[in-house]
């Protein structure tokens, strides 16, 4: 069943791309664009791209944590309905589509010969609704996610996923010499689950993991993983529902969301970054790494790296997008506000990046009080650079500029809001580091928190001054 679904998808989703060649060319798309040929091409693209995949995974993996398995014979009956049904229903609305019929419309006017091609569209929706029924019957019947165990590899599957494990990870971590290890080494999953391999049941009775070189994943250090926690959940929940209130324009309600998501954010931050009883911890084979790490060889830091550099390529985008509308009318572009406030506003962002910088470093200092001196470093970084960006925002807004009368003041107000939106998360850092300094949760052993903070604020400060310095000195800007 999950290779019936792989396979049924790749081939709907090559036909998808087969008709979006034919919309990439312009005298066809004339004809075709806002019909019902659009609709059959993005229902091939994507139910062919994601849904069937996406029914293939469940079939495959479900086994990893059910007790029972899907049935085999309901899934093969599951995926020719639903195959049939996608093709019967979306394929004659390639022939409506090129016989004129628009989309967004649910009714039309008969004689247009549309009648017979959307009947049979209706009978295939119709057994691909009946496909759907039956997986949510097969999963009714079969889906039992509490057990004694879980149907386990029932497909011979030769990837790790496969291995043994417990609530949370395998018994100890083995060494990969293959692309299909279940296959190729044989009683893997037995070593593993007998602890003869690295970091045995967790030396130290958390949940830990080993993090390893990328090429030759050599052991670096122990990592350990949060503990079991609502906060997440509800992180996602009130995320989702911030933006998703939005879309209705309730705004109170929205922003209500937005700050109990922020909270649970943070409270699913507050546990991290705990101090640990040992340096090191003796992983297997007398090998011992270190329990910690900061910096360049640490997890988090690569991770706020990329972070970083996806904000920059919308920066960038949004940058060119400005350059772009100034070059298309450029006698239509409005004089930027006085020079004095430019000067101003930068001299706070390379306040807000030199703290940033010194953040760290202070905090590597043998001292009394450099847990306190790095926090208030970092604490002017945020304000600074918060207060630089919004003091630009109000020197456009009272040079008569307006982000919805003219594409100037929509490229500008788009580019101040991108790193507004930077300043306002590194002003939600500066009050986090602040509690964690007035819990006691902040040390020189631990500078993660600080290096991470310390890298967006850096980050931050510099895109805030780049932001100003192209609305401002642009020839667009004062011309």
């Amino acid at each position: 069943t999950p290779g019936l679904f792989a396979v049924g998808g790749l081939v709907i989703f090559v036909m998808g791309g087969l008709t979006g060649v034919m919309v990439a060319m312009v005298p066809f798309d004339w004809q075709a664009h806002d019909s019902y040929f659009i609709v059959a091409h993005l229902h091939y693209v994507l139910i062919g791209g994601m849904v069937f995949p996406m029914f293939a995974a469940i079939y495959y993996w479900l086994p990893m944590s059910s007790v029972r398995p899907l049935s085999e014979r309901m899934g093969k009956w599951i995926f020719w309905l639903m195959f049939a049904g996608h093709n019967i229903a979306f394929m004659p609305m390639h022939l409506t589509g090129l016989m004129g019929m628009p989309r967004r419309v649910y009714t039309y006017l008969p004689g247009r010969g549309w009648d017979l091609p959307n009947f049979i569209s209706t009978i295939g929706a119709f057994l691909f609704g009946l496909a759907v029924l039956l997986w949510v019957i097969d999963m009714i019947r079969n889906f039992r996610p509490f057990g004694p165990r879980e149907a386990g590899n029932i497909h011979n599957g030769p990837g790790l996923e496969w291995l043994p494990s417990g609530y949370y990870s395998v018994r100890s971590v083995p060494v990969v010499k293959s692309l299909y290890p279940l296959w190729e080494q044989k009683g893997l999953a037995k070593e593993v689950q007998e602890g003869r391999w690295f970091l045995p049941g967790a030396a130290r009775g958390e949940r830990q993991t080993l993090v390893t070189s990328p090429l030759n994943a050599e052991p670096q250090y122990v990592l350990r993983l949060p503990r079991p926690s609502p906060w997440h959940v509800f992180s996602a929940v009130f995320t989702a529902g911030f933006f998703l209130i939005l879309t209705i324009q309730a705004y109170a309600v929205a922003v209500v969301s937005g700050v109990l998501a922020i909270y649970c954010i943070m409270r699913w931050c507050w546990f991290l970054d705990a101090p640990h009883n040992r340096k090191t911890t003796d992983i297997g084979a007398g090998i011992r790494v270190p329990n910690y790490v900061s910096g360049p060889s640490s997890h988090g830091w690569w991770a706020m790296v990329i972070v970083l550099i996806v904000g920059g390529m919308v920066c960038l985008l949004a940058g060119f997008s400005y350059v772009f509308l100034w070059s298309r009318r450029p006698d239509l572009w409005q004089a930027s506000p006085e020079m004095a406030s430019l000067m101003l506003h930068l001299g706070a962002l390379a306040l807000a990046g030199l703290c940033a910088v010194a953040g760290p470093r202070v905090l590597r200092r043998a001292g009394r009080g450099a847990e306190t001196l790095a926090t208030a470093l970092l604490v002017v970084s945020a304000v600074a650079a918060a207060a630089a960006v919004g003091l630009e925002l109000r020197a456009w807004w009272f040079a008569g500029l307006k982000p919805d009368a003219t594409s100037q003041g929509a490229a500008v107000f788009a580019l101040l809001g991108w790193a507004g939106a930077f300043s306002a998360i590194g002003a939600l850092m500066g009050l986090y580091i602040l509690l964690r300094r007035a819990f006691r949760r902040l040390s020189a052993d631990r500078p993660s928190t600080v290096d991470l903070i310390s890298l967006f604020m850096t980050y931050t400060a510099g895109q805030a001054a780049m932001v100003l310095l192209l609305i401002r000195l642009f020839p667009g800007g004062g011309s």
